[in-house]
This record gives structure tokens, sequence and C-alpha cells, in this order.
């Protein structure tokens, strides 16, 4: 079902600017070796190219150095001779860059017709970085110098753009183009409990709805980028395998109709991931109500689903006496079927599934013991 297989997380230090292992107990040899296990995979998928990611989601310390690295050519350096090293030395087909850079942040502003349509968001720049223009130059820098390392050593070289970072403050897309081969645009978690705990709504929606930040939306995303002279080919657009969910309350309401005001922050933990506000798929689906067989770590969910096909489907639960209120935005088979539609409509590279582990891999959701049915109809609709 993929071409690609994307390992992530690694980082790098903040003195040397070398990369390294995030987690060695799990990553190297004296651990349960996965580096060298994943690219073992090679022997029964040739067809398959494995990348390893830098950066992401989970490298959480010194988030600065990822500024401070960009400024001196020697850094960028060093750090592009450890990454080269490291990824031959685990014989990785090539390179997936998940720049970390400051987020920006959500506020909310009355418009004229805030009586009538209530609060619209926007965004606006964390103000955590006063070198934007320079960064956004230097990580250009480190784009080609990056590339001309990799294309040396015939390894393949994508990147993968975080959510919640200014493209237009940091991405030059003119100036590096021609020097990566796939763009992975992370179209997920445009809203979290996170970013707004007092707020239910969709996740990761296909296209733009009133009373939301106009950005914050697959189709513009995609449009950006495309504006900046990307091949269409070069980009791929993400689909998410899991929900993101929020703590509902009595005064949040009956109807679950998003956006679900007074929210209590991140949804409760799932049985597996034990993770508050984030729900693999296979803890979703076992609890909607048109499932049978339901898990006794969660009460039954209502689906929700989208007929506009525009904003994607809901679950949610309304707060009782007895019984927390919950409100998860997701993925499920059927829209992430109309996103890799919109994919093959705009001529895009393909479609990244973050992540594979969280699908539905044994197959329980439904009779059919079907598995990894999100990644599967991502597939079957390219």
């Amino acid at each position: 079902m993929c071409n690609y297989l994307v390992y992530g997380y690694i980082g790098f230090d903040a003195e040397k600017f070398e990369v390294q292992s995030l987690d060695k107990d799990i990553d190297l040899e004296k651990g349960q070796n996965n580096f060298k296990l994943v690219t073992q995979l090679k022997k029964q998928y040739p067809s398959v190219t494995f990348l390893l990611s830098v950066g992401g989601f989970r490298d959480k310390e010194n988030p600065e150095k990822y500024l401070e690295v960009l400024e001196k050519p020697k850094r960028r350096g060093n750090f592009i001779a450890s990454l080269v090293k490291l990824i031959k030395n685990y014989q990785f087909d090539g390179v997936d860059l998940a720049w970390q850079f400051p987020t920006i942040k959500v506020k909310k502003e009355r418009s004229a017709l805030g009586s009538v349509w209530h609060s619209i968001k926007s965004v606006v720049s964390s103000n955590e970085d006063t070198k934007e223009k320079e960064h956004k130059e230097q990580f250009s820098s480190l784009v080609r110098e990056l590339s001309v390392a990799l294309r040396g050593e015939k390894l393949f070289f994508s990147l993968s753009i975080l959510p919640h970072v200014n493209s237009k403050a940091y991405y030059d897309a003119a100036a590096f183009k021609d020097s990566v081969d796939h763009i992975h645009l992370l179209t997920v978690n445009y809203r979290t409990p996170e970013r707004v705990e007092n707020e239910a709504d969709y996740s990761a929606p296909l296209q733009y709805v009133y009373d939301r930040v106009p950005e914050e939306n697959v189709e513009a995303t995609v449009k950006w980028w495309l504006e900046q002279t990307v091949p269409a080919e070069k980009l791929l657009i993400a689909v998410p395998t899991y929900g993101v969910s929020w703590k509902i309350t009595k005064d949040s309401g009956n109807s679950g109709a998003p956006p679900v005001k007074n929210a209590d922050g991140p949804g409760q933990a799932g049985q597996y991931l034990k993770t508050k506000g984030l729900l693999s798929y296979y803890e979703i689906c076992p609890n909607l109500a048109n499932v049978t067989v339901a898990s006794e770590s969660l009460t039954l969910l209502r689906r929700v689903p989208d007929p506009f096909k525009r904003q994607g489907v809901y679950a949610f639960r309304a707060a009782k006496d007895s019984v927390s209120g919950l409100w998860v935005s997701y993925e499920d088979p059927e829209t992430a079927a109309r996103k890799a539609q919109f994919a093959k409509e705009k001529g895009l590279g393909g479609v990244a599934i973050v992540d594979i582990s969280l699908d539905d891999f044994k197959g329980g959701c439904d009779k059919t013991h079907n598995n990894y049915p999100i990644l599967k109809s991502v597939k079957l609709n390219l």
C-alpha cells in the first residue's frame, strides 16, 4: 500500500549540533534496535523508500537550537555531516526534514458582525523570533546544502511542514523547491484543545467555512504552496489516523454542532494511547453508537457525518450527571477517501498517513476485519 515509510523522530544536540536519537532504548542496538529493524524491511519490501525524519513533534529539548543551528555555516555543516553519517550507517534511503520553527498563536477578535457570527479567530505571530528574515534565508541555505550532500550519496530528500508555522515568514519555497523531492504538508491539528481549550471544533477540515481562520484548512494550505510555484507533484497532504478530543460540559449543550462552546480542555485519555486529547482510530471506532461492540473504557459516542464533504466527521456524547461529555474530531475511511480524491484532483504527489500505527491495524472496527481501513481508503482513491 505504501511507497514511502518515514520513521520519526530524531533530534540533535544544542552544543555540537550533531544529530542524535531521542529515545536510545527504542532506536539503538542496546535497546529495541528499531533503526535497523525498520531498514531491514527493505529486504521484504524492496520497492518502499525508507526515510528517517529529523525534528517533528518529539524534540522538546532546547527548541531554540533549531534557529541557532541555522545561523552559522559551521553549525549547519556539523548537522549535515552527522545526519548523512547516521543515515548511511543504518541504511536508510534518505531524510525527511521536519524543522521546528516558532508557532503562531490564536487570538479572538470581535468583528462588526460579532453579534451574529460570534467571535472571529485570527492568527498572530508568536513574537519569539526577532530574526525571521535571516532565519528564512538560512533555512533555504540549509536545505540546499543538505540536498547537495544527499544527492552525492543518491539519497532521497523530503521536507515535512509542521502545523502552526508561519509559512510566509520562514519558507522561501522558490529558493529550495528544486532541492527537495517531496514536501509533506502536515495538514493536521489545525485546532486542538492545547490551542483553544474552551472550544471544540474540526481539527483537520478540508475546506473553509465561516467563523474560522481562513488559512486553517487543507485547501488553503495547498493553495498557498502552489502559489509559491512549487510543482503540484512534489506536494503531499496529510491524513490523520487519530482523533483530537475535548471534554465538554453541561454548558456546551446537547447538539454537538461545532464549534462547541464551554469545552474544558483535552478529552479523557483512551484505553491504549493513554493520552488526554488524543484517540487513535482503533480507540474511537468501537465506541461509536452504530457499532455493536463497545469498549468498557468509554461510553458510546454519536457519530455525525459530513454531508457536504468539507469539514470532516465528528462524534460526541453530551455531558450528564454521571458521565463526562466528550467531543472528537477524527478521520474515517469516508473522509480520508475525499481527501485522497482532492489530492488527485489537484494533481498532488499523494497523501501522507499520520501515522500508520494509529490506524485500525488489527481490523477490529467492523465485521469484515478489514485492517488499515484509512490507509486502504486513501490508496484506493488516489
